[in-house]
């Protein structure tokens, strides 16, 4: 708490901690330093009692930040390359990551705890790329465009950021979303929900664009396409070289990947609704249409991914000045808690059901609930009849 107090009295000092952003990625090689080190290949199990265990609890113990860049000092840090350099400097440190991991695992002769050990260790590095790709992915830029296709090729999630950007973005906190919860979904139930719904949305757009351009959905126009095709010619290229034995710890730390942005996406707007206007169209997205979460720890690794209020709210805001509204939604705790109840469905629910409710005053129609979600669907179906 005393650090926290001190970072909001003395925010300079916050500039050169988002340097722990730029070194989190490389969390998974600890696991290989510390077996090669010590010659006990179940130190790969050391990266992952950090993730589960030590960081939450520095969640807890140093607090929330609540300051805000404002002013001059927002200015200051819109046109100082350092913030960008923070992100795509990411790229070769992802690559290198996921690279070593992958020779490691085909080529030594590790026990299967310790292999499955560190693939999960490595998909939350692949964690890590899709939420550098998401950063990256919403610059307009071409050369950031391709800076976070090719973050999240390794992930073989480069739909992503055409999906995140002209679907959740427009379809938040809306029964149309597959990326938000309803109220009372389990994670596992809404993870296999949402990562079938986010190809399902992204081949919608590329195929109406190509249909308005004139194109076949097919062609290498198409960024789905070239997405898949990026991340095939990567895992392909991988296989050939180290063979096999290199294709569990793919898989492996592909799911946990993915997984992890289902369980932020699952955290960050469970059970919030967007109001509809009188002709049914939904209200603009707002701060309250998001979960907000100070959490110092899990802001800094996570490029203020977690004042999500305000990045749905403005997504155009660079990661540096997201702010947080008192009038947004709270998680109780940081990420890293959050993510370990979401994994015990009804541990999630009795900490998260009793705040949603409180957010709307009790009134379930403020509520999106699975129920809501199969009206609105049929209501659709008679529209488009």
């Amino acid at each position: 708490m005393a650090f926290a107090t001190h970072l909001n009295q003395n925010p300079k000092t916050k500039r050169h901690l988002w340097l722990i952003s730029l070194g989190y990625p490389l969390m998974p090689l600890l696991g290989i330093g510390l077996t090669e080190l010590t010659a006990n290949p179940y130190m790969m199990f050391a990266p992952l009692i950090l993730v589960y265990i030590l960081i939450p609890i520095l969640d807890m113990i140093i607090g929330d930040d609540h300051h805000d860049i404002l002013g001059l000092m927002e200015t200051e840090a819109e046109l100082s390359p350092f913030y960008r350099f923070m992100v795509h400097s990411l790229l070769p440190v992802i690559y290198g990551t996921w690279l070593i991991g992958a020779w490691y695992a085909a080529t030594q002769n590790l026990p299967w705890a310790a292999y499955a050990a560190m693939a999960v260790a490595h998909g939350w590095g692949l964690g890590f790329a899709i939420n550098s790709g998401h950063e990256t992915g919403h610059k307009t830029d071409k050369f950031s465009k391709w800076v976070a296709l090719l973050m999240l090729a390794p992930g073989f999630y480069g739909h992503f950021r055409l999906e995140h950007n002209q679907g959740h973005h427009s379809d938040v906190a809306t029964p149309k979303d597959s990326a938000t919860a309803r109220f009372g979904e389990g994670y596992y139930a809404f993870m296999l929900r949402e990562y079938p719904g986010t190809w399902k949305r992204a081949w919608a757009i590329e195929t109406k664009r190509a249909r308005r351009r004139g194109y076949s959905k097919w062609s290498l126009k198409n960024e789905v396409t070239v997405s898949v095709v990026m991340s095939l010619i990567l895992w392909g290229g991988l296989i050939v070289w180290l063979g096999a034995a290199v294709i569990p710890y793919l898989l492996i730390a592909w799911l946990i990947s993915v997984s992890l942005l289902s369980a932020q996406n699952y955290i960050a707007h469970y059970g919030l609704l967007r109001r509809r206007r009188p002709d049914g169209k939904f209200l603009p997205c707002e701060p309250q249409h998001s979960w907000n979460c100070n959490s110092l720890v899990t802001n800094l690794t996570t490029y203020n991914l977690a004042r999500h209020s305000d990045h749905h709210a403005n997504p155009s805001r660079h990661y540096q000045h997201l702010r947080t509204f008192p009038e947004a939604p709270q998680l109780p705790y940081g990420y890293g808690i959050m993510y370990l109840l979401a994994y015990v469905p009804p541990l999630f629910r009795r900490v998260m059901d009793p705040l949603v409710l409180k957010n709307v005053g009790g009134d379930m129609t403020q509520v999106l609930t699975k129920d809501m979600a199969k009206a609105y669907k049929a209501e659709m179906q008679k529209v488009s009849w």
